[in-house]
């Protein structure tokens, strides 16, 4: 899954993400690039969990 995110804008954001994403799913991975403000999630999650989690941490997101 691929979301941009608007307001990520450094390394310590890339990381509050990671973390509402591991508390959804121990076992995701996600890479985050900064400089196009995007993640790429592999998940067993379904998207709209993976949207509320960003959403809850602050991080409002859309898929693509």
């Amino acid at each position: 899954m691929r979301f941009h995110v608007p307001d990520m804008a450094c390394g310590g954001c890339a990381q509050s993400i990671t973390r509402a994403i591991a508390l959804l799913d121990p076992q995701a991975s996600v890479q985050a690039d900064t400089a196009t403000r995007t993640i790429t999630v592999e998940t067993t999650a379904p998207e709209s969990e993976v949207v509320k989690a960003l959403d809850a941490a602050g991080y409002p997101a859309t898929a693509g």
